[in-house]
């Protein structure tokens, strides 16, 4: 909970948007503006109620007008600032200010009295004033006024004569020196301030790579430990039952259709974990280069036929033969695996899959279609989410690691491409897949 004076007076203007030293001019102005209309009140109180003359039957002069504007400063400096007019409150306070000590320095026209005032003040234009050439004008203007009020007092305090001959020169080689100290003060703290940022930023980026490696480790741990205990479990089982001769040659084979199952899911998986892994950890800057998409394609359908083969899916595939992309082969390698892999998975036995490709201008635009499950549109987000691995099992209750589509979306992007999905729960799924063409590279690069 914000305290009264946070919510109603420092804070009033503040937002979390702005940079950390605009905010901190900010908090400054309102708390000047809030204690000089404070202590101006109390000035006023205490100087009428303490003159010898009866304050009731006092008249008002100018300068009492300038005092009671100096009590309310608070209300416009803070309307200024919540409404974000900064550095209009800022340099009307400053003006505002001058105006007040110099009116009241000239009225009473006795030594060491308000012109006092126009140092801090000068020394206040550093604190809350950015601007270097605002800064110089406003200083010299403070020079100018203390120079008037004393001039001023010499003329009504003949005692004082013999120091008017230099009186200008010696202010103005007092003020340039208060100028050039505060200055190099403020220059180094800018310096310091900037230091600060930077490590704060490689701290951060340093932070945000350690989460990322844990989240991979973790990640690692987790895939391992659970998708290798089934298989290793199931051949371990069926290596006691071999060495102890309580298994048949055909009940074995039998075990060992559905233990090289459980492996070449595995293997899968741990292709797919070992290349996320090495992208996060490592990086993984492509290598583009000319890639034939239709033999690309043909490649991994050729690999995975047999997965679909045993599910009854079949792959029609609709793909000019001299259609090139210009992509990261490895890369385009694993996209293309991974959508067709997925496309087996969700899609039921007897089900179709379709992969065609078009070209417009300077992009090629591939299509991985299914007549599976489909994707609940609230889920597609959340499968494009690297750090949320969201999966489910397929339609013969096959596991993943959640890992691929987002890795998709990352390799597609790192070859200037996109991948859009639309899928429609219980419909099917179409994954469209955009890259530039060969000859396109140099527009691109």
């Amino acid at each position: 909970m914000l305290s009264l004076w946070q919510k109603y007076i420092l804070l009033v203007g503040v937002h979390n948007n702005l940079p950390a030293d605009e905010k901190s001019r900010i908090k400054i102005v309102n708390r000047i503006a809030f204690f000089i209309s404070l202590l101006t009140l109390v000035y006023v109180v205490v100087n009428r109620f303490t003159d010898a003359r009866n304050p009731l039957v006092q008249h008002f002069s100018s300068t009492d007008i300038v005092n009671i504007g100096a009590m309310t400063l608070i209300f416009p400096m803070l309307t200024l600032n919540y409404f974000g007019f900064y550095k209009l409150a800022r340099y009307l306070m400053l003006l505002f200010l001058f105006i007040l000590f110099l009116s009241n320095a000239l009225t009473i026209g006795k030594p060491y009295r308000t012109e006092l005032y126009f140092l801090p003040l000068a020394a206040m234009a550093f604190v809350i004033i950015k601007d270097r050439w605002v800064l110089i004008f406003f200083f010299l203007l403070c020079l100018v006024g203390y120079a008037l009020v004393a001039k001023q007092v010499l003329e009504l305090n003949s005692s004082l004569d013999v120091v008017s001959p230099t009186l200008f020169i010696r202010l103005l080689i007092a003020f340039t020196m208060l100028f050039f100290i505060i200055y190099f003060l403020k220059l180094e703290a800018n310096r310091y301030q900037d230091e600060i940022e930077v490590k704060n930023s490689q701290l951060m980026l340093e932070k945000e790579e350690m989460e990322k490696i844990n989240f991979t480790k973790d990640k690692i741990f987790s895939i391992i430990s659970h998708d290798l205990r089934s298989p290793i479990a199931s051949l371990k089982s069926l290596l006691t039952l071999l060495n102890d001769d309580t298994i048949g040659k055909e009940d074995f084979k039998k075990a060992t259709l559905g233990l090289e199952k459980q492996v070449h899911q595995l293997s899968s998986s741990l292709d797919e974990l070992l290349t996320w892994s090495k992208a996060q950890l490592h990086g993984i800057n492509p290598m583009p280069e000319e890639v034939k998409l239709r033999e690309a394609v043909m490649q991994v359908v050729n690999v995975l036929k047999l997965s679909a083969r045993d599910k009854g899916i079949i792959i029609t595939t609709n793909l000019d033969p001299y259609l090139a992309v210009w992509c990261d082969p490895n890369m385009l390698h694993s996209v293309l695996t991974n959508l067709i892999s997925n496309a087996i998975k969700f899609t039921p036995i007897g089900g179709a899959i379709s992969i065609a490709s078009t070209e417009e201008q300077a992009w090629v635009t591939f299509r991985v279609e299914d007549t599976g499950l489909g994707i609940k549109a609230e889920n597609i987000a959340r499968i494009l989410n690297p750090t949320e691995l969201f999966t489910t099992r397929g339609t013969n209750n096959e596991k993943g690691t959640g890992l691929g589509l987002a890795m998709c979306a990352e390799f597609i992007q790192k070859n200037k491409g996109e991948l859009r999905i639309e899928s429609e729960d219980g419909k099917g799924s179409r994954f469209i897949v955009k890259l530039p063409t060969a000859s396109a590279d140099a527009s691109l690069s």
